[in-house]
């Protein structure tokens, strides 16, 4: 390939000479200040000019790690409230069979429940946009499905290593029942917080497992 070819489609660099220089901090920055804007003007009216403004860097350099508002809503997604997810889920199917999950599960929801309103409103927006928008909706159920995938796999290897009874193919089914619960908690505690203490999460998952070890040893 001739080299003006290779050049012409080069990336270029648009950041200041400052974001350059600070280009590990700035995704960091940018993605703090994506959380308070989409929070504060929801996900319509948040502007790429307002993100960069607050977090202190130039548009040029926002496009330098996010190629849309798009792709910056959506990295804010999975780094901030998928990640802790996909964590969770992590430690849940690795954990020890000794090893209680359901206090050390419900405890790290919790947390973010507790802790990151503002994430939970740009997921609830996002929510009722995809809802709306065919594109966003397809984008949010692949989403969920990877999300539900990954966490009835960690029940289902769970229950193995309890040796409880196993959950054939209803592990989805029960993976798709405490995303939902959390999800409505979430909603719930952005209304009213008092309504959710914290070990509401933490009982109910433990309800549902000891229900589904009960109803198991029943006799057919």
């Amino acid at each position: 390939m001739p080299a003006a070819t290779k050049s012409s489609r080069a990336r270029v660099d648009q950041r200041t000479r400052t974001a350059r220089a600070e280009g590990r901090d700035a995704r960091g920055a940018l993605l703090d200040a994506a959380v308070e804007v989409f929070a504060e003007r929801g996900y319509r009216d948040a502007s790429v000019d307002e993100i960069a403004e607050r977090a202190g860097y130039s548009k040029g350099a926002l496009y330098w790690h996010f190629a849309s508002k798009d792709e910056l809503f959506y990295a804010l997604l999975d780094e901030r409230i998928d990640g802790p997810w996909r964590e969770t889920i992590a430690l849940i199917e690795s954990a020890a069979p000794e090893q209680d999950m359901a206090p050390e599960a419900g405890r790290r929801l919790s947390e973010l429940l507790r802790g990151e309103r503002q994430l939970m409103l740009i997921d609830h927006e996002y929510r009722s946009q995809a809802v709306r928008d065919s594109k966003l909706g397809r984008r949010y159920a692949k989403r969920q499905a990877k999300l539900r995938s990954a966490l009835a796999r960690a029940i289902a290897a769970r229950l193995e290593h309890l040796g409880a009874p196993p959950l054939a193919n209803a592990a989805e089914d029960m993976a798709t029942a405490f995303m939902s619960l959390i999800s409505g908690l979430a909603q719930e505690k952005l209304i009213d917080p008092d309504a959710v203490p914290d070990r509401v999460l933490e009982d109910t998952l433990a309800l549902i497992y000891g229900g589904h070890v009960a109803r198991a040893g029943r006799p057919s």
